[in-house]
């Protein structure tokens, strides 16, 4: 009878230490983030996301696989949590779209010459669309040579794209960094892990891509750009924070001089009129060499300002548009109307909030080498071969 008893107690033991373990175990997955395959849980890919633990972006230097392994591993739940979210704010998504649509979007004048432009391709179509894009941004500075600028969003736009990422930055799902240096802001596509896929944003995205950033890349530039060059993109939003809330540590302020991996960049600011800020300029060295010929010429550092580079502030609203290969950074952003403190320094503060595009080629390639005369587009190729995924034939 005792060794029954033995045995029995024993077995109560294991028992106990099984469901312990358990516990411990289920305790430590839901702590790190992880999510069990066979968990019978109720609860939504919206709900389960928004529990996860976020890994927090810190390197600000060739920073584009941090944190990979958690994207990676629950990518496919976080996608599923953006489409819940986005049929739970399906009403408002709509009224902001129905809103924009009946006002215009894109400031009126560049939309209607771009229209013309790929109604009728021409030299004169063409020469009223480049007339938009001033390098001089029609003020007494000179925009640094390569360096094109234009009023691309009008107010309405601004407040469109701002409203549906605002919104979207309060759907509690981890979103991964932008790039490689920039900390703070979104990736924008449908197929990355930790990217925001929202469809109204990727397809005023890509709107901006089609009938602008391909057929005004190719015209500008069109001795670097052609006709399959510039087929894929990237999109991201950066921002800058100089207001005094948060530590210096735990925000970016300026970015560093760097290249692009694109072949061209759209830059857009969409900070709202109230939205104040100084500073936080690009900075843009000598524009890249021509001589495909000698990769140290085209790669040269050309930082002095008489190889014609600058700097481009912006105003909201306001896109740059420049080949990747051209070396620049962001300027320190410091406050637009701050007092001085005790020791008569300018106490910082203000943000600024863009949205960038880079256009490159099928698997990512880049092209350098510029195209002699005879290999370049022509205006019908630039225009009518500017949707993606077609290329015009004569």
């Amino acid at each position: 009878m005792s060794y029954k008893l033995a045995v029995t107690a024993n077995f109560m033991f294991l028992i106990v230490c099984s469901l312990l373990l358990a516990c411990t175990v289920a305790y430590a997955q839901q702590s790190s983030g992880i999510t069990d395959a066979c968990n019978t849980s109720t609860d939504s890919p919206l709900e389960l996301a928004r529990v996860l633990r976020m890994p927090q972006a810190i390197d600000t230097q060739n920073a584009e696989f941090e944190n990979e392994s958690f994207y990676n591993e629950h990518g496919s739940l976080i996608q599923e949590a953006w489409k819940e979210w986005e049929i739970e704010h399906a009403t408002t998504l709509s009224n902001l779209n129905d809103d924009v649509k009946e006002q215009g979007w894109i400031e009126t004048s560049l939309a209607k010459a771009i229209d013309d432009a790929f109604t009728n391709p021409s030299e004169e179509t063409e020469a009223a669309v480049k007339s938009l894009w001033t390098n001089n941004k029609g003020t007494k500075k000179v925009l640094p040579k390569g360096v094109y600028a234009t009023q691309l969003l009008s107010p309405r736009g601004v407040s469109y794209l701002r409203n549906l990422f605002d919104l979207a930055s309060t759907s509690g799902i981890p979103t991964r960094r932008p790039n490689g240096m920039n900390r703070y802001g979104v990736i924008l596509d449908s197929n990355v892990h930790g990217a925001v896929p929202v469809q109204p944003l990727v397809e005023a995205v890509e709107e901006i891509i089609d009938r602008i950033v391909r057929p005004v890349g190719r015209m500008l530039f069109q001795d670097r750009i052609g006709c399959e060059d510039d087929l894929d993109y990237y999109a991201f939003t950066i921002s800058y924070d100089g207001t005094s809330a948060s530590s210096t540590q735990s925000k970016d302020m300026e970015l560093k001089e760097h290249r692009d991996a694109s072949v061209v960049t759209l830059n857009i600011n969409l900070n709202l009129p109230e939205e104040e800020y100084e500073g936080s300029d690009v900075f843009f060295r000598g524009y890249p060499a021509a001589d495909g010929l000698s990769s140290s010429d085209f790669f040269a550092e050309n930082s002095k300002d008489d190889d014609g580079g600058g700097t481009v502030s912006f105003s909201p609203g306001t896109a740059i548009i420049h080949l990747g290969a051209h070396r620049h950074g962001s300027l320190p952003i410091t406050t637009a109307h701050s007092d001085s403190n005790s020791e008569g320094k300018q106490s910082s503060g203000g943000k600024r909030f863009n949205l960038v595009i880079w256009m490159f080629g099928k698997n990512g390639d880049v092209r350098i080498a510029p195209y002699s005369e005879e290999e370049q587009l022509t205006i019908k190729e630039r225009w009518h071969g500017a949707i993606k995924g077609r290329v015009y034939t004569l």
